[in-house]
């Protein structure tokens, strides 16, 4: 005898709410949640200035991506919490939903977006190589097997140095401190990363790095949200524009990046 659909209706709906289907009417987002815990929780990595990294006088989380999170939780009226990963765990901390959004330099991506929603742009700035001095003056002269490039696992940059390095041979580390000790101690002939990170890392080794002048490629660092987070998203976007606006934005890209920040084209280039 077959069944009628009042009595398959009820049994699909009951399948839905077990395995924690969204069904129509469960329009909650993750904006609606933060707004009911009171708190913002987003992850970053440290240890890459100036975006993310402990303050050596305080010990305190701080840069140029957690005062704009900061800046962001105070306009939702919520408390901040920073949670702390290696590269390799930042996006499945997000996907997982341990936090609401990635504050990291996370570069935007065509298969990245598959996974996760990109705000806009904070940032966009060139990626170099990084050498020791009086070494290599050209991206052609790295593009050889007895060279050691080195890169954070995980990140654009290991894709992009298969891509443009493909003669070299590539090894990655887990943080951004391991590939500037690795290319001090000459376990390494040249590191790949966006120039903000890599100047940082020769004024940890006064005078003994060198960026090769050709860019690499271009970068542009952005926030992410879940694919269920479009109210967080687009409050996200609108307070970015605002605070370019107000001048907030072009106080703290100065005070971390050194110089007066000019609106381009791009969104924060």
């Amino acid at each position: 005898m077959k069944k009628s659909w009042l009595t398959i209706v009820p049994l699909l709906l009951a399948l839905l709410l077990v395995n924690g289907t969204a069904i129509a009417g469960d329009d909650q987002d993750a904006l609606d949640a933060i707004m009911q815990r009171g708190k913002l929780v987003v992850a970053t990595e440290l240890g890459t200035p100036p975006w993310a990294y402990k303050d050596p006088k305080t010990g305190e989380i701080t840069g140029f991506t957690i005062e704009l999170a900061q800046l962001l939780a105070e306009e939702l009226g919520v408390e901040l919490e920073i949670k702390t990963y290696e590269w390799a765990g930042i996006i499945p901390s997000l996907l997982t939903q341990k936090v609401d959004m990635l504050t990291a330099c996370l570069t935007r991506t065509v298969p990245r977006s598959a996974k996760l929603m990109y705000t806009e742009p904070y940032v966009n700035m060139p990626g170099q190589v990084l050498v020791r001095k009086g070494e290599f003056k050209t991206l052609e002269e790295l593009n050889n097997k007895k060279v050691v490039l080195t890169c954070t696992t995980g990140s654009v940059w290991e894709q992009i140095a298969e891509k443009r390095l493909a003669g070299a041979t590539i090894r990655t580390n887990p943080t951004n401190a391991d590939n500037a000790i690795a290319l001090q101690t000459k376990r390494a002939d040249g590191y790949l990363n966006d120039k903000l990170q890599l100047v940082s890392a020769m004024n940890m080794y006064p005078g003994q790095f060198e960026l090769v002048p050709a860019p690499l490629a271009w970068d542009s660092f952005a926030f992410a949200v879940r694919y269920d987070s479009f109210k967080l998203w687009n409050t996200t976007n609108l307070f970015m524009r605002l605070i370019k606006m107000d001048g907030r934005y072009g106080a703290l890209f100065e005070k971390y990046m050194g110089y007066e920040w000019v609106p381009t084209v791009e969104s924060a280039s």
